[in-house]
């Protein structure tokens, strides 16, 4: 039996809207500030369609992360196709939202963020998932849709060229040499 519209709505509320900020921040570090915005809109109008067949008994936030993640590929595989097109000054302005504030307090320091852009896709995902949202590898695996040694596989990855990526800016003078290594803030969860 379908979910009345009030009903509906009060559950989304609950239940999603919570993850807003979890989700945002995984966007802007998988498509940046530019398009972080349109894949958490997408994400949450697709869950708001499919809200009707959502288990309420399972996760909710494991769910929404695997829609985010499926938006942002079929976003990804669209803009291969797509030809770049020159802005001009006044497209660039980015909007302010006053809810961002909250979120983007809690951001990576540059060094780390240099370093997790040279990540590959599916390792910085399966890092930030892990280490950032604190999924559990179960739940990862879910949300990737990969076997959880996939998932183990590419955390272990995914640290140790974190480390050496860090490293090596270092090594240059790029990264500060006061903020702590990955490999030290890191904890493990099954």
């Amino acid at each position: 039996m379908p979910l009345s519209w009030t009903t509906r709505s009060k559950r989304f509320e609950m239940e999603a809207l919570p993850h807003l900020g979890a989700l945002y921040r995984m966007a802007r570090q998988l498509a940046g500030l530019e398009g972080a915005d349109d894949i958490v809109q997408e994400t949450f109008l697709r869950a708001w369609k499919y809200f009707e067949t959502f288990n309420s008994e399972t996760n909710c936030r494991a769910w929404l992360f695997r829609i985010l993640r499926n938006t942002w590929i079929s976003r990804w595989r669209k803009r291969r196709l797509e030809l770049p097109l020159t802005e001009t000054a006044a497209e660039t302005i980015e909007p302010y939202y006053d809810w961002e504030e909250e979120f983007l307090r809690d951001e990576f320091s540059a060094d780390v963020k240099r370093a997790l852009s040279d990540l590959p896709a599916d390792y910085r995902m399966a890092m930030l998932l892990a280490d950032v949202e604190e999924f559990t590898y179960e739940e990862i695996a879910r949300i990737m849709e990969c076997p959880i040694g996939t998932v183990m596989s590419r955390l272990n990855r995914s640290r140790r060229m974190l480390v050496r990526l860090i490293q090596a800016q270092r090594e240059e003078g790029i990264a500060e040499k006061t903020a702590p290594l990955p490999e030290q803030m890191m904890r493990r969860k099954l």
